[in-house]
C-alpha cells in the first residue's frame, strides 16, 4: 500500500514538472516570436535584399524569374527566390511584407532545434537551447532579412534530425522509408538553396564512413540516401554549379591570424567579449567530455564534424583558389555550437561548475542581446527617411544614381517602398531624358557608388545644387534650373 501511494505521488510530481516545463517552453517560444517581430522593418532593405525582391517579382513568368536569377547571381538563390515569389503572389508585392517569410523560418527553427537537442539528450537541455537561440541577435537579425539564411538554418536542422532517424536500428522499416524520403528532401532543398549546405552532407558521409570502418555499422541505405541527394542536386542545379565554380574574383577577403582566435564567434554572439565567453565554454566542455564525444559512434561526434568541416573546407578551398569563407555562409555551425554547449553543460556532475557556466552564459547573453535588440542602431540604407524629406520638399522627381547593371534593382525597390508609393514619387533612370524637368532630386546609395555621389548632368541644363540631405548610407541632392 505504501509503495502504491509513493508511486502515485511520484507520478503526480512528474506530471507537474512536465507541465511546468512545457509552459516554460511555450513562454520561450513566445519570446522568440516577439523578438523576431519586434521592429521587423526597423531598417530598409540593403542591396542583397533588394536583389531578392527584384528576382522574386510575382508579376514575372517563371522563365523571366530564372533569367533574372542566372543573370544576377548565377542562380545561387533560385529556390529561395521562387518560394519568395509565391509568397509575394499570395500576400502582395510589398517590401514591408517580404521579411515575414524569413521570420517564419527563423521562428520555426526554435522548436525544431529544441527537438534535435532532446533527440540527442533526453533532459531539459532543450529549454536552454531554445532560450539561447531565441535571444541570439545574430539569428534574430537573419530572421528579419530578406535572404535565404534563416531557411538554410532551418533545413540544416531538419537534415540532421532525419539523418539521425535513418541511422537508428530500432525504427520499423515502413517509418524508416518515410524518414529516408524526408532526409533526401530537406537535404536536397538545403543544398539547392546554398551550396555550403554540402558541408553538412559531407560531415554526415564522414560520420557514416568512420562508423563503418571502426564499428562495422551498416551504412548502405544511409549512404545511398546521401548519394541520391548529390545526384538530384546535379540534375537540378548543374548549370548553376558550373557558373559558381567559374567565379575567379570574389568579394570575400582571406582570413587572417585574428580569425583563428575567434572563428566568427564575435559575429555570432554580438561582441568580442561574448564570442570569447562562448568559445572558451565550448572548448572547456569538449575537453571535459572528450572521452565520450570523441567516440565515432556517439551522435555528438557528428556535431563536432560539422563544426570542423564548416571552417576547414572553405579555408582549404580558399588557399586552393580564392577566399570563400564568411560567417553567414556557415550559419548552420550555430546548430552544433548551441546544442553541444547546452547538452554538455546540463550533463556536468559538478553543480558549482554547471551553475557558473549557466549563470555566465545566460546573464551575459541577456545583457548583450538587450543592447543589440532594444538599443539597435541603423546599419542599412535609409531610403524611406530620404523619401519622406523629398516628399516634403514638393519635388517628386527622383533620379537614382547607381551602376547601369544594377540600376533597375535599386529603382524597383525604391518605387515599391511604402513612402514612395504614398508620396507618388516618380523615378528616372540614367537613360531617361530629364531636360524638360526644372527640378530633380539625385539620390545616391553610397556603397554601390564607392561613396561618389557626383553626377554629370547635360551641361546645357544649367542645373544647380540648392539642397542636400544625408541619411545613413543615402545622400540626396536637389538640382534646379
Amino acid at each position: 500500500m505504501g509503495n502504491y501511494l509513493l508511486n502515485n505521488v511520484l507520478m503526480i510530481e512528474k506530471k507537474k514538472i512536465t507541465e511546468k516545463t512545457f509552459i516554460l517552453f511555450i513562454i520561450i517560444c513566445f519570446i522568440s516570436l516577439f523578438l523576431r517581430l519586434y521592429q521587423i522593418n526597423f531598417e530598409d532593405y540593403w542591396f542583397d535584399e533588394q536583389a531578392s525582391f527584384w528576382v522574386s517579382d510575382p508579376f514575372l513568368s517563371y522563365n523571366q524569374t530564372l533569367e533574372r536569377s542566372y543573370d544576377l547571381d548565377r542562380g545561387t538563390h533560385i529556390i529561395f527566390n521562387i518560394i519568395l515569389k509565391k509568397f509575394f503572389h499570395l500576400f502582395g508585392y510589398e517590401p514591408q511584407y517580404g521579411r515575414f517569410l524569413p521570420l517564419f523560418f527563423g521562428f520555426i527553427s526554435i522548436p525544431v532545434i529544441s527537438y534535435l537537442a532532446f533527440q540527442l539528450q533526453k533532459n531539459r537541455s532543450y529549454l536552454l537551447v531554445a532560450f539561447l537561440c531565441s535571444i541570439n541577435f545574430y539569428l534574430i537579425s537573419y530572421s528579419q532579412e530578406l535572404r535565404s539564411y534563416s531557411l538554410t538554418f532551418l533545413l540544416s536542422l531538419l537534415s540532421i534530425i532525419f539523418f539521425y532517424k535513418i541511422i537508428e536500428n530500432e525504427i520499423p522499416l515502413n517509418k524508416k522509408i518515410f524518414y529516408y524520403f524526408l532526409y533526401i528532401l530537406f537535404s536536397l532543398l538545403g543544398a539547392c538553396i546554398h551550396i555550403y549546405f554540402f558541408i553538412i552532407i559531407f560531415s554526415q558521409a564522414s560520420y557514416l564512413l568512420l562508423n563503418y570502418y571502426f564499428t562495422k555499422k551498416e551504412i548502405t541505405l544511409a549512404f545511398l540516401s546521401i548519394f541520391c541527394v548529390i545526384i538530384l542536386y546535379f540534375i537540378f542545379m548543374f548549370d548553376s554549379l558550373l557558373m559558381q565554380l567559374s567565379i575567379d574574383n570574389f568579394w570575400i577577403k582571406q582570413v587572417n591570424v585574428d580569425f583563428f582566435l575567434n572563428f566568427y564567434f564575435s559575429r555570432y554572439f554580438g561582441s568580442r567579449i561574448m564570442g570569447t565567453i562562448y568559445l572558451l565554454v565550448l572548448i572547456y566542455l569538449l575537453f571535459y567530455n572528450r572521452k565520450k564525444i570523441f567516440c565515432f559512434d556517439d551522435k555528438n561526434f557528428l556535431l563536432l564534424l560539422i563544426i570542423f568541416y564548416s571552417y576547414f573546407l572553405p579555408i582549404f578551398y580558399s588557399f586552393l583558389k580564392h577566399p570563400i569563407l564568411t560567417d553567414r555562409y556557415i550559419i548552420f555551425v550555430l546548430v552544433p555550437i548551441f546544442i553541444l554547449i547546452s547538452n554538455l553543460t546540463l550533463s556536468l556532475k559538478n553543480k558549482k561548475i554547471k551553475f557558473f557556466i549557466l549563470f555566465l552564459i545566460c546573464t551575459s547573453s541577456l545583457a548583450n542581446n538587450y543592447i543589440e535588440i532594444f538599443k539597435r542602431k541603423i546599419s542599412k540604407p535609409q531610403f524611406n527617411e530620404s523619401f519622406k524629406y523629398i516628399i516634403n520638399s514638393n519635388v517628386k522627381n527622383v533620379l537614382i544614381k547607381s551602376p547601369d547593371s544594377i540600376e533597375k534593382i535599386i529603382i524597383n525597390y525604391a518605387k515599391n517602398t511604402k513612402t514612395a508609393k504614398e508620396g507618388t514619387l516618380t523615378f528616372y533612370t540614367s537613360d531617361d531624358k530629364v531636360e524638360s524637368l526644372n527640378k530633380i532630386w539625385l539620390t545616391c546609395y553610397e556603397p554601390i557608388n564607392d561613396f561618389d555621389c557626383s553626377y554629370d548632368f547635360n551641361s546645357n541644363l544649367n542645373l544647380k545644387k540648392v539642397d542636400n540631405l544625408k541619411y545613413y548610407l543615402i545622400r540626396s541632392t536637389l538640382y534646379t534650373k
